[in-house]
């Protein structure tokens, strides 16, 4: 199976790499997964400057691949081949540089995003560079500075205390819809929390419990109450996973 993962990875760079527009090509860690593992496919991304071809350029290129559909919102392809699931996204290198070179001036994009976008950077395995851009990338996502991480801090732990409150105040109204928005936007802020506080960038949602009790500092007790907030056993009603949450977020600022 890696073969065949490493044949077809291989061959989608040694394509996209015939633009000249085309600087850097890295594979996300969801080709590591196993064939029949739901969270597998390829995952590229692709680093250029200038403009793109268009999404029918960009198609013929994949002229053997079926299902092919490409984003209207945004520069995506997604494709099968040989029945494997492929999904390549386009990705301007003017703008990454613009971001690192004013990061406190757009503390925005993180905050709406998280910080994947940095971990897909860090840790994507490279197959094409056209430059060290890459390397000079990962050079600087090493010595963020420290307001970077405060500031982001200050907004994921703000984020997190206001899910909290609508979570308290969802689960006295027994509002069951507006409990469960709280109760994921609780947990998701609080995991962000977490990474930025060891200066981790986070990974996909689908690989971030993988990751999360990996952190060198977590907070006192933490899996146990982590794993009880998130279940489904019926002894856990809404009002005990409150409670559960507001010793989460205590054992979080003691870390702060």
């Amino acid at each position: 199976m890696r073969r065949k993962v490493k044949r077809i990875s291989e061959d989608l760079a040694e394509r996209l790499s015939g633009w000249e527009q085309v600087d850097t090509i890295t594979l996300l860690e969801s080709g590591e997964e196993e064939l029949y593992n739901p969270y597998f496919f390829l995952s590229l991304d692709v680093y250029y400057s200038g403009n793109l071809p268009e999404a029918e350029t960009r198609q013929k290129l994949f002229s053997d691949a079926g299902a092919f559909e490409s984003s209207s919102t945004a520069k995506k392809d997604r494709f099968l081949l040989e029945d494997m699931p492929v999904r390549v996204e386009y990705k301007n290198i003017d703008r990454i540089n613009t971001l690192l070179d004013r990061i406190e001036e757009n503390l925005w994009v993180f905050r709406q995003t998280g910080t994947y976008m940095f971990y897909r950077l860090q840790q994507g395995k490279l197959l094409f560079n056209r430059s060290d851009w890459l390397t000079g990338i990962q050079e600087r996502l090493q010595h963020l500075p420290d307001s970077y991480w405060e500031a982001l801090s200050k907004a994921a732990t703000a984020t997190m205390e206001h899910y909290l409150t609508d979570m308290k105040s969802a689960a006295m109204e027994e509002d069951s819809f507006f409990y469960l928005i709280s109760s994921a936007g609780f947990i998701k802020s609080l995991v962000s929390s977490l990474f930025i506080i060891n200066h981790r960038f986070e990974p996909s949602g689908r690989n971030l419990a993988d990751h999360l009790f990996n952190l060198p500092v977590l907070p006192e007790n933490f899996r146990g109450r982590y794993e009880s907030f998130i279940s489904d056993d019926q002894e856990f009603t809404p009002a005990r996973k409150c409670e559960i949450a507001v010793l989460l977020a205590k054992s979080l600022f003691r870390l702060i």
